[in-house]
């Protein structure tokens, strides 16, 4: 679109360029606030080289589906770029693989934090507790505070 805005046609009165930059504003926020989220669960020799190799997975894979970039093209062209590609996921590979494993401190999901969710104390009682049905003060859990049975 930009290369047409400069030697052709302007395409800001087209209203197909404000949706592609509404949807790349967004998909860059998006990326952003998911590689923050990634880096507060694993390492950063984790999270950056396999979104380098996802987004370059993408990219590759959205080039061959929209721009056809591959019709028509040699045999020989085609392979070089994927061979391309493969020396680039290959060294990444290569740069990553001596690290040592890393274990979570947390659980991957934290189920305390989830919106609207609301959390009930205690569902099941201890394993030191005598009976099932009591509350830890040793009332009734079916009974209300005015005496009335509450259906569970």
């Amino acid at each position: 679109m930009i290369t047409f805005s400069v030697t052709d046609k302007m395409q800001l009165t087209y209203p197909i360029f404000y949706i592609m930059f509404i949807i790349m504003v967004a998909s860059c926020v998006f990326q952003v606030k998911f590689l923050n989220q990634a880096t507060k669960l694993y390492n950063t020799t984790t999270v950056v080289p396999v979104n380098h190799i996802f987004f370059t997975t993408s990219a590759i894979t959205a080039g061959i589906i929209f721009y056809q970039e591959f019709l028509g093209a040699a045999f020989l062209t085609v392979f070089i770029y994927l061979f391309g590609c493969f020396l680039s996921f290959l060294g990444v590979f290569l740069v990553t693989r001596n690290r040592e494993k890393e274990h979570l401190q947390q659980s991957y999901i934290d189920l305390g934090n989830i919106p609207g969710k609301q959390m009930l104390d205690k569902i099941q009682p201890d394993s030191n507790s005598l009976s099932y049905g009591t509350l830890p003060d040793g009332s009734d859990s079916t009974k209300s505070q005015s005496g009335e049975k509450k259906e569970v």
